[in-house]
Parts: structure tokens; sequence; C-alpha cells
């Protein structure tokens, strides 16, 4: 299995690469985040991305998208990281449209695919505690009348604050089930802060939200495989992200190792920091292509949850060692505000945690070995 992009790939990435060199949004990350804008910094670059199309890149083709899959999307998020871009990519085009495309409620995906093509920011909202703990809803969906009502509470709701649309899991008497719920139905109530990486931070309570059957995605049979399925989107998008982080730290660390004089000599030209530098650049090596490696596997591919975990652990780890050492290297300045490698590691701090964390994924893909 070739882990090589072809053409179209490769410009697609380089289209992407290309709009966030434009309009830099490290920048526009640091003036919301200063202005506590958290609307802004909810949205990011989504709007830009809309108009590049690649709010569909997922979408089938029947649905007004680019039907292309994750080896493709992979090197938005990778580009994304590399330009510290905000905005619900992964989401809504990835994991959004992952989980709508799986749905056997043909109404709702002949309705949201093309919404979320379209530009509708649409995100899951699943975790209830600080831990990943996606099985384990509180939240209930109870009969009443001709649908349900969902009571319960969301924490750590990627883009939330954005939402035109959210997909709850809640419990239901004969097991899980996927809800498309209007963000702004009675209700809904969103609370927001900003958290460390400068992106918001999302809580949503559901106060006996009535919800009518036809917006329920899939049967409860199916459920928890559409749930884990579109989980794994999300993380694999997250590991690219990181990597991408990773890779702008520590380039950016590079050239600066070739201008930095000390004691008469640039300071690229010590051998201890040249090794230090060339372990870095292996383990970076290593996390790409593993998320490389998970993207090929497919949504459906066997062993897809595996090289999921696997991606996003060794991304994770990669992504903190390649960016704390990218800041010590870089010495004073490497901690200061107005240097950006601090929010490079905030970053990759969050998204490291986030589905699931690096003894999460360590513990879950063993038990998916059967070990």
């Amino acid at each position: 299995m070739t882990l090589t992009i072809d053409d179209d790939t490769r410009m697609l990435r380089d289209s992407a690469v290309r709009f966030f060199a434009d309009s830099d949004p490290a920048k526009a990350l640091r003036s919301a985040r200063n202005a506590r804008d958290l609307q802004a910094l909810g949205r990011g670059a989504w709007d830009g991305l809309v108009e590049l199309g690649l709010a569909g890149i997922l979408v089938p083709e029947e649905f007004g998208g680019a039907g292309l899959d994750y080896r493709a999307s992979i090197h938005v998020a990778e580009a994304m990281g590399r330009a510290l871009a905000a905005g619900p990519f992964t989401a809504t085009a990835v994991m959004a449209a992952t989980a709508i495309d799986a749905s056997d409620n043909a109404r709702l995906r002949a309705t949201l695919l093309p919404a979320v093509a379209a530009g509708a920011i649409i995100v899951l909202a699943v975790d209830e505690t600080a831990r990943h703990r996606p099985m384990e809803a509180a939240t209930v969906a109870r009969r009443s009348g001709g649908g349900y009502r969902i009571s319960g509470r969301k924490v750590a709701v990627s883009h939330g604050n954005v939402a035109a649309t959210l997909i709850v899991a809640a419990k239901l008497d004969e097991g899980l089930g996927l809800f498309a719920v209007d963000a702004g139905a009675s209700g809904v109530a969103v609370s927001t802060h900003m958290g460390v990486d400068s992106h918001p931070a999302v809580t949503i309570e559901f106060r006996d939200v009535d919800v009518a059957e036809a917006n329920l995605l899939c049967k409860s049979n199916r459920s928890t495989v559409v749930l884990d399925r579109t989980l794994d989107a999300g993380r694999l998008h997250l590991a690219a992200e990181m990597v991408g982080l990773a890779a702008e730290a520590f380039d950016r660390t590079i050239e600066y190792l070739k201008t930095r004089v000390q004691f008469g000599r640039k300071i690229g030209e010590f051998q201890a920091l040249q090794h230090r530098a060339a372990i870095l650049f292996g383990e970076l090596e290593m996390a790409r292509s593993v998320v490389l490696k998970a993207a090929a596997e497919g949504r459906d591919g066997a062993r897809f949850a595996e090289y999921v975990s696997l991606a996003k652990a060794k991304a994770g780890e990669v992504a903190e060692r390649v960016i704390t050492e990218a800041v010590q290297l870089h010495g004073g300045i490497g901690v200061t505000d107005e240097f950006d490698m601090g929010l490079y590691l905030k970053r990759a701090r969050a998204a490291g945690t986030q589905l699931g964390d690096w003894a999460f994924h360590v513990e879950r893909r063993a038990r998916l070995l059967g070990l």
C-alpha cells in the first residue's frame, strides 16, 4: 500500500496552504483572542474553506460535495495545524459529514449533507465529563408524544457556540441514539468560555428539548457503530493537525538554528543541537507516516480504528516533544506571547486531549489488538 499522495490531492493541499498563507490565521486568532470574540474564534477560517469548496470535501457528489476520502481531507487538517487556523473543519466537514453519511435516515442525509457542503455548521455533542467516555451517555431521550424529549449536559462541544445543528448522543431505553437537534431549539442552553488554546470551550445543556422521531439519525443498534466511526474520523484529523503543528514548529526552529549566532558561530553548527534536530525529524516523519497509513486504511478498513488510535497517540506524543524542544531551542523568545511558538504548544496540548488522550488511545489500541 503506497503512502504517497496523488496529483489531485497535492493540488488540494497546495490550494489550502496558499489560502492560509494569504489569510494569516494566526494573526486573526490573536486578534479575536485579544478581543475575546468567541464567535470569531469559533468560526475561524471556516468561511474561506467554504469558498474553496472544502466544507464538502467528504460529502458525496450526489449531495453537492467533492466525494473525496480521508486521504485527501487529512492534508487540509495538517495545513490548518501549520497555519494555526481555527474553525470547524474537523467538527463539521469531517465528523458531522461522516455521521450523517453513515445514517440510515434518508431524509436527514438528503437535507443535512448538502447543508454541510454549503457551509452550515453542524457539530457533535458527545462527551459529558472531562474524561473521554463517548459510549457512557447520561443524557437521556425519553419518548414524548410522537417524538423524544432530551435532557442532559454535554461538555467540550467543539465549535458548539457557532453551530446551527447539533448531533446529540443520548440514551434510549433500547440503547444509544444519535439525534439531529436545532441549536436554537427551546431548552438548548449554550455557555462558552475561552480554552487554553484560545479556541472556544463550549458546554451545552438540554432542558427537556423536544425532538421529532424523524430527527433520529439511525436505529439504536447502529448508533454505536456510527458514533465510533465518526469519532475515529475526528481523531484521525486531529492527529493530522498535530503533525502540521509540529512540522511548522520544527521548520521554524531549523531556520532559527541557521541564523542565530552565539559565541561567534551559528548555533546550528553545534553538533549537540544537530543531533536533537535529527531525532525530532525522525519522530515527526514516523508520526506523519502513521497518519497517512490510517487514512489509507479508509473508514471501512478492518484495522481503521486500530491505526487511528495509534496515529492519535503517536501524533500527540510527537507534537508535544517537537514543540517543547522548539520552545527550548528558541531560548527566552520561545516563551513570550508575542512569539507564535507558545500558541503552537497550547494548541497541540489541547488537541492531544481532545477525543481521547495518549493513555486512552494506547489502552484502546491494546484492546483492539486483543492484548
